[in-house]
């Protein structure tokens, strides 16, 4: 589904795609170890927030009991933002739309139908209070995000929807970046369901 983005700066159009898997399948993507190393290399978020590595739970663990599992990726291609003449920030600007769209319309649904899974690490307090040598302010609001989780986000989107992410460099803008979320549910939904829920949540 292609969906308009209107903003301060423009009108950007992005894509959604859904899909239905079973929760148990995310551990045939796991690898706790090898993602909370590579968190601790090379993310500054690393020990600095309780949604992150070490602190964030085994995917096999957040998802116990849960009976579905909703995909959500969406993308926008980076062609439309052109007119930001820095590379990073053309990929802040894009990833900005993406993910707050997503944040908006998984915590809404999360209220209603279950719990949710972050694109990136929880954004609730600033700083985490972990920064302060406290206990979280928010535990039953706190998100993970899949690769906190140790989730190899990659092969998942790859295997669900056949596109793969692509990363930025310095040297190199991708065709397109990408945000992805999960919706864990007693209930199944339609994927038609979601479509008119998003809809409904993020252009009223």
């Amino acid at each position: 589904m292609v969906q308009s983005a209107v903003t301060a700066s423009g009108i950007y159009e992005y894509c959604i795609n859904l899909t239905a898997i079973q929760p148990a399948l995310l551990i045939n993507y796991s690898d706790k170890e090898k993602f909370d190393c590579l968190c601790k290399v090379g993310c500054a978020n690393y020990n600095s927030k309780w949604s992150c590595p070490p602190y964030s739970p085994r995917v096999e663990d957040f998802i116990s009991g849960w009976k579905h599992l909703y995909l959500m990726l969406i993308c926008i291609e980076m062609k439309q933002f052109t007119h930001i003449r820095n590379s990073y920030l053309r990929i802040k600007a894009a990833n900005s739309i993406l993910k707050s769209r997503a944040d908006k319309f998984l915590s809404v649904m999360a209220k209603h139908h279950g719990n949710y899974i972050s694109n990136g690490s929880c954004r609730l307090c600033k700083p985490c209070k972990l920064k302060v040598n406290m206990p979280c302010a928010k535990p039953s609001q706190m998100t993970y995000s899949f690769e906190a989780m140790g989730v190899n986000v990659s092969k998942l989107t790859n295997d669900c929807f056949g596109k793969p992410l692509l990363w930025y460099t310095s040297q190199n803008v991708p065709l397109y970046t990408s945000v992805v979320s999960g919706l864990l549910t007693h209930d199944a939904l339609s994927v038609n369901f979601l479509f008119k829920e998003y809809n409904n949540i993020i252009l009223k």
